[in-house]
């Protein structure tokens, strides 16, 4: 495999509540919610009565309930059992469709401490308010176009998203720059007219594809305002580059304290003329070097550019990777849901979302079925 080669395909370089008890055995198990077409979801658990085992937990498509299941010490009921019941669905808005602000475009340009004019584009609520901002890298000589989906579903659930097209020159450029490059996106926000009413600058989020990626987490490292990040298929590489422009930043990772989060893949950690996101610098190696909370999820079948809205208009750069088994459309819809999500828990402080990371509807949706495997710390 050659260098040249190597930086070339770093181009690519997720209400009704019905509630009973009784004093046998089992506590009343949680009612089944409505379903509703903005996709809120999770009833509330079965009631507080007594009996050894608290009330299941509700249907997790219905809307407007609570996470919690049914109690367990002290019920309602005689003789509250000891254990409470499974939690429902969150009732927060499910990542897996668009959140409930409406949204406009914006864009401008940023200038960056390295000189570089950074054409911004992105999307932000319509609703006055203050929304954290979020930040998302493309991959080596990929356009912003093909991350819209993350952005436009991400400001949905009231976020000012933003993603700034900073320049990846063929040979030599700096991974240094491109995330003092990033991080102007965010003065951009403070001060340009269009958002710095709605933006809260010191609340921030990043997220990446490919070298995209890794610049995010490199930024982190580098600006207090970011407070987590989120990386699609990472990769730690910089060829003809200075360990000083194109740091190792797996080996940042244990000083970087802030939640994390990969979604990746392995299909392209070996083979073809040269893998696209090869083993010894992929996700898996930012994660092992992370604090927690972090966790990793392995995309079964996806290859490097699935995490793209559209391989089928990525042209030329999509030609190096290995073939995918998953959909492209699949892939995408997961990372989106994710990136809600992973947001939504951090920048939010929004438990809720838990579940929708690691937990059970992780668990339905992607792991159980075989679509993902997933590690957490």
């Amino acid at each position: 495999m050659g260098n040249a080669m190597r930086r070339f395909v770093w181009a690519g370089v997720i209400l009704t509540l019905v509630a009973c008890s009784d004093d046998t055995a089992s506590g009343g198990s949680g009612g089944t919610g409505t379903g509703t077409a903005s996709g809120a979801s999770g009833p509330g658990g079965g009631s507080s009565g007594g009996g050894d085992v608290g009330g299941a937990g509700g249907n997790p498509s219905g809307s407007g309930g609570t996470s919690a299941g049914g109690a367990g010490p002290g019920g309602a009921g005689p003789g509250g059992g000891p254990q409470g019941g499974a939690g429902g669905a969150s009732a927060a808005p499910d990542p897996n469709l668009d959140g409930p602000y409406a949204t406009t475009n914006v864009s401008g340009t940023a200038m960056s401490s390295t000189g570089n004019n950074v054409p911004i584009t992105g999307f932000a609520p319509t609703m006055p308010g203050s929304y954290p901002v979020v930040i998302i890298g493309h991959g080596f000589q990929l356009p912003t176009t093909q991350y819209e989906n993350y952005a436009s579903r991400v400001a949905s659930f009231g976020y000012v998203v933003l993603l700034p097209d900073f320049p990846t020159a063929l040979f030599g450029f700096s991974h240094v720059e491109a995330a003092d490059d990033m991080i102007s996106a965010i003065d951009w926000a403070a001060t340009d007219p269009s958002v710095s009413a709605i933006a809260d600058t010191d609340n921030v989020g990043m997220s990446g594809h490919s070298l995209g990626g890794k610049v995010a987490l490199l930024a982190a490292t580098m600006d207090s305002r970011i407070k987590a990040v989120i990386a699609l298929d990472p990769v730690d590489g910089g060829m003809n580059c200075s360990p000083q422009d194109c740091p190792d930043v797996s080996a940042l990772m244990p000083s970087l304290m802030i939640p994390t989060g990969f979604l990746g893949e392995t299909t392209d950690a070996a083979g073809g003329f040269q893998p696209c996101a090869p083993a010894a610098q992929n996700f898996a190696t930012f994660y092992t070097g992370t604090n927690s909370p972090s966790f990793a999820v392995t995309v079964a079948g996806a290859n490097h550019m699935s995490f793209l809205d559209n391989v089928a208009t990525c042209g030329f750069t999509c030609n190096f990777c290995n073939m995918a088994t998953a959909p492209n459309a699949e892939v995408n819809a997961m990372g989106q849901a994710y990136l809600a999500a992973f947001f939504e828990r951090y920048l939010r402080d929004d438990s809720d979302y838990d579940i929708y990371l690691t937990g059970a509807m992780a668990d339905q949706r992607y792991i159980a079925n075989g679509k993902a495997t997933l590690q957490s710390k």
